[in-house]
């Protein structure tokens, strides 16, 4: 099952709502945590594409890649490279002060929240 904020699926489409709503999700678990996510002053989200595909078999990397470039481009998130291993790729994230702003403002009632399920 696939949830997203219908604001954000309107202004930025349903694949970045689907990928703003997981990053949201994991970030708002490191905001929460021990702080060890924490560098140059905000929480981080450590998330790889192929866990997102694993996450949502309904999408491919490609997708996946696309709606992150969507996310990043429209300043709803930073990504960075916080990992000790050099040979280590995956991803971390963040969201900014206006991406923040978005998925605050879109706090779903009921309502408002969208759930998908793939059968």
């Amino acid at each position: 099952m696939a949830k997203f904020r219908n604001n954000v699926a309107q202004q930025f489409g349903i694949i970045p709502a689907i990928i703003a709503e997981h990053l949201w999700y994991l970030y708002l678990n490191e905001a929460s945590g021990d702080g060890t996510h924490c560098h140059h002053g905000r929480y981080w989200c450590r998330c790889s594409q192929m866990n997102l595909v694993s996450e949502f078999p309904f999408l491919t990397r490609h997708m996946v890649q696309g709606a992150i470039a969507v996310l990043k481009k429209k300043d709803l998130i930073r990504s960075g490279c916080f990992n000790e291993d050099r040979f280590d790729h995956t991803g971390w994230y963040t969201f900014t002060d206006y991406g923040v702003s978005i998925m605050e403002a879109g706090i779903p009632r009921l309502s408002d929240r969208v759930d998908y399920e793939v059968p």
